[in-house]
């Protein structure tokens, strides 16, 4: 049983966070935790208990949409920030995934500038991120893109999450090598055989783009020359490209324009 945690905020981008994981997992047994946060603030017309009631209604609406499949829903709502219920909602449920509504045109954009989606990149390192733009129509899932420089020694339980994803939906993962070298180091080499390795018994194929001016519109060219990808996929590692992303002048300078679901796998350490 897949269980997947999604905060909301009774927005049309959270709503499409929802619809998102309905349709990844519709034929899956999973248990879905809808999480609200709240706060409470002095000009809102709405209490506590109002909050608590639309919670109550939104997992009755779920519920009672979805009594042909085996899912489950369940609404837990505290006083608290959403990084402090959703950590706690994945250490006390052993979720398999946290899904994101994102607000604007990118899901790029939102994890790196969105404080929400940011913290819960930051500091949730035990928990796959489905980051789901609020334009984005989606249909089956036919062709997946995890972008990697083999800087990193993979392990398997770093990509099952993803793996299961592909597979749930017959998908061809497609693997793109970013390139910044005339040549893979021997360290590099030994880290795409063992990505073969892994990725053994999937559909699989991998590809190589040279890195353009910065590693944000390498992504967004990958995305332009990929019309069929249903999702972008990324290895949260300590080193390795990854981590230029989140440097302020990149934040600063590109104007990210993904419109298309990215997940965000963290590096077992």
């Amino acid at each position: 049983m897949k269980k997947i945690i999604i905060p909301t905020d009774f927005s049309e981008n959270a709503q499409k966070a929802i619809d998102y994981a309905l349709h990844l997992f519709k034929n899956e047994v999973c248990r879905f935790y809808i999480l609200h946060a709240y706060h409470s603030v002095p000009s809102s017309e709405k209490t506590k208990g109002d909050m608590q009631e639309d919670l109550n209604q939104l997992v009755k609406r779920l519920q009672a949409q979805n009594t042909a499949s085996e899912h489950r829903f369940e609404g837990i709502m505290e006083s608290d920030t959403v990084l402090g219920l959703t950590s706690r909602t994945v250490k006390d449920t052993g979720a398999d995934y946290i899904f994101m509504g994102t607000k604007g045109l990118s899901a790029l954009r939102e994890i790196f500038v969105g404080s929400n989606t940011l913290d819960l990149i930051k500091y949730i390192d035990n928990c796959s991120i489905v980051m789901v733009p609020v334009a984005y129509e989606y249909t089956d899932l036919k062709k997946l893109v995890f972008a990697t420089d083999f800087k990193h020694a993979f392990s398997p339980i770093e990509l099952l999450p993803l793996i299961d994803i592909a597979k749930l939906w017959n998908a061809t993962l497609n693997v793109v090598h970013i390139k910044t070298e005339e040549s893979l180091s021997e360290e590099q080499e030994t880290n795409k055989a063992i990505l073969r390795n892994v990725l053994k018994g999937s559909k699989h194929l991998f590809f190589e783009i040279k890195q353009r001016d910065s590693v944000a519109n390498t992504l967004i060219e990958i995305e332009k020359t990929n019309k069929s990808m249903g999702m972008m996929a990324l290895l949260m590692t300590d080193h390795g490209f990854f981590q230029k992303l989140v440097r302020p002048n990149i934040i600063k300078s590109v104007a990210f324009k993904t419109e298309k679901p990215l997940i965000v796998l963290p590096q077992v350490k």
